[in-house]
């Protein structure tokens, strides 16, 4: 449900399944990446930095680098749960909790 206000033990639950769906083949399971062609996760300054463009990278990609536009093909809960699961995971400690709501307002 995109309108449900979920806990974030649910989105980073749900986050873990979303990244090693999705992201674990470029970031690792460990969130190391294999830099330069796919960077850490792991204390990345854009994953520990505002929350809304580790979205926006999340739902549009960035061009001319392996970074994939996600929006089209995971929804708005999958879209917050992963991006909460990575701000909380490994070393990311930001506390940060994303609901689907957040995500349905920045899409364009």
């Amino acid at each position: 449900d995109p309108n449900k206000a979920y806990t974030p033990d649910e989105l980073k639950a749900r986050g873990e399944k979303v990244y090693a769906a999705n992201c674990v083949a470029c970031h690792q399971a460990t969130g190391k990446g294999v830099p330069p062609a796919f960077p850490a996760l792991d204390g990345s300054k854009i994953v520990t930095g505002p929350k809304n463009e580790q979205l926006a990278l999340v739902l549009n990609g960035k061009p001319n680098t392996a970074m994939a536009a996600f929006g089209k093909q995971l929804n708005d809960v999958e879209l917050a749960a992963v991006v909460t699961f990575t701000r909380n995971a490994w070393g990311n400690k930001t506390g940060d909790v994303i609901q689907p709501s957040e995500v349905k307002a920045l899409r364009k």
